[in-house]
């Protein structure tokens, strides 16, 4: 079942879109001031933009240059409102972006508490994971090596991708220092596969199919993925981006549960996690 958040950001590109739309249009048919309705929309489409195409593993937490330019925008359109010079379409349109960036920055972005079921210190769970090449395995196969497990969302999610771009870079000095590295999403195994032609580093590509890991850790994300991504083979039901480093007698050493999927640790975290513990 979808959740309100997949179906609000599927809805709120598609509203930035019609503003974009419907300003150009009435700008050039029978409103010039109706190009004031683009400063609403396109921060946001912006926004998104350079997200896909010059990605980032994290932003500020409230994206103040995203909101305030919203809110300006917003004011000028309802001040031309109440000057007779806006129509109740564009002043309509204005408030609806204004409070759909609000909800993406303040609730869409962000998490609720996510405590994970399992404990620093302690054995890691053995989940179970379907790898690559087709088997199933469990965290038993990271047994005597230091291990980084990156749960991401998927290849439609830009961050993630930033993410393991980074951690890709960082590929030759973890294996000489002998860590293994385990990318974990619930997508299909044509799309991690397509992630791993892509990166062509030896990391672990594996699959946890139907989230069932993450269902048992504590870190499944229903409804996550945004509406209509389903076309392109993607599940309803994603994981909240998390980061695990488990020891060589498979520990859990350390976890980063962020609260803000925008908001991801850098590369050099883990290195000094992993220097910190002993562990390289």
């Amino acid at each position: 079942m979808k959740s309100l958040k997949s179906l609000f950001i599927s809805a709120q590109i598609t509203l930035a879109v019609i503003t974009v739309v419907v300003a150009s249009w009435l700008a050039a048919t029978s409103n010039p001031f109706a190009v004031t309705l683009l400063i609403p929309a396109l921060p946001f489409l912006i926004f998104l933009g350079r997200l896909f195409l010059s990605p980032t593993a994290r932003t500020s937490a409230n994206l103040p240059w995203v909101f305030w330019p919203t809110v300006m925008g917003t004011v000028v359109v309802l001040a031309l409102f109440a000057a007779g010079k806006a129509c109740w379409l564009m002043s309509s349109l204005a408030v609806m972006n204004l409070l759909g960036v609000f909800l993406y920055i303040r609730w869409y972005s962000r998490y609720q508490e996510r405590p994970l079921k399992a404990e620093l210190g302690k054995p890691f769970p053995s989940v179970r994971f379907t790898s690559l090449e087709g088997n199933e395995v469990t965290t038993d196969i990271f047994s005597g090596s230091p291990a980084i497990l990156m749960f991401y969302r998927g290849n439609w999610c830009p961050l993630c991708m930033a993410q393991i771009r980074e951690i890709a870079e960082q590929y030759q000095s973890l294996q000489e220092k002998g860590v293994r590295v385990a990318l974990v999403s619930p997508q299909s195994h044509s799309q991690t596969a397509s992630l791993a032609r892509q990166f062509s580093v030896q990391f672990d590509f594996l699959r946890d199919d139907h989230n069932r890991a993450a269902t048992a850790l504590g870190i499944v994300d229903s409804g996550g993925t945004p509406a209509g991504l389903e076309a392109l083979g993607y599940d309803s039901d994603t994981v909240m981006p998390t980061v695990l480093i488990l020891d060589k007698e498979g520990r859990l050493v350390y976890q980063h549960l962020t609260d803000n999927y925008r908001i991801r640790p850098e590369p050099a975290v883990f290195i000094g996690v992993l220097e910190e513990k002993g562990l390289i």
